[in-house]
């Protein structure tokens, strides 16, 4: 028995020694930052849906449609003195093909990491990527905003983000984009249908967020809805109260579909 034991411990030392012999080689991830074009000069332009309320009713929503124009101005520091990347948007009519038509709308500031890639914009930081581009990364991106419960920004609450494709083909149009990463930044419905309330009589919500990412382009596609239905009430006396017999909605949208690049 002993002599079994001593030739199994020599094989086990020999087999230890060969795997010391041998380079453990480190998984190639791809860095986040490839999935940006950031270079002075870089336009994206997209067609930009924003879904908002439709006024006097207490339910439906409506979609207004332009033409956004995201430019790369230059590096800068942002104020945790980290380098960054300016962007300003531009919009004008959707059916425009008029370059004087474009107007201000906002700037926001793209941050690469080793971590992964940071968003700024409406004064809300977002973390959009994570190190390593992997579908086993999970990451809280919405971590640095205060979305305490019943304020403006619930919404945004512990939100997972993930990636949920790699390398893979995106149309946000006609145009295939190859190797693309899409990121899955929230999925919670309760009592939906058809992306709807099931029912007046039963409260309701959806949020839904995804982004799509091209390698060396950027963002090339962007979804966002969240809304909040309250059902119908009815008073102390039993009598229906307002809004009746629909309920009500609160929420927004939008989405944003690549048209070109440069």
């Amino acid at each position: 028995m002993r002599k079994s034991i001593g030739s199994c411990l020599l094989i086990a030392g020999i087999a230890i020694l060969a795997s010391c012999g041998k380079e453990t080689k480190e998984p190639d991830f791809l860095e986040p930052v490839e999935y940006m074009a950031l270079e002075p000069g870089k336009t994206l332009i997209y067609q930009l849906d924003s879904i908002v309320k439709r006024d006097f009713d207490d339910v439906n929503f409506d979609t207004l449609s332009y033409q956004a124009k995201d430019v790369v101005d230059s590096e800068i520091t942002d104020n945790l003195g980290r380098k960054s990347w300016r962007v300003y948007r531009y919009l004008r009519p959707l059916e425009s093909t008029d370059e004087s038509a474009w107007q201000p709308d906002m700037t926001y500031m793209i941050t690469p990491l080793r971590t992964g890639v940071e968003v700024i914009e409406h004064n809300l930081r977002f973390q959009k990527l994570a190190f390593p581009v992997s579908l086993n990364t999970v990451w809280r991106g919405n971590s640095h905003i205060n979305t305490t419960p019943g304020g403006p920004l619930d919404y945004l609450d512990a939100w997972q983000y993930s990636y949920t494709d790699i390398g893979g083909s995106f149309s946000p149009f006609d145009t295939p984009y190859d190797n693309t990463i899409t990121i899955l930044q929230a999925d919670e419905a309760l009592g939906v249908m058809d992306e709807k309330p099931e029912s007046p009589d039963l409260d309701a919500y959806r949020t839904y967020a995804v982004e799509v990412y091209a390698k060396g382009i950027g963002l090339i596609y962007k979804e966002l809805r969240y809304w909040v239905f309250s059902a119908r009430t009815v008073d102390n006396n039993g009598t229906p109260t307002q809004p009746f017999p629909f309920g009500k909605t609160e929420g927004a949208g939008i989405r944003l579909r690549l048209i070109s690049h440069n």
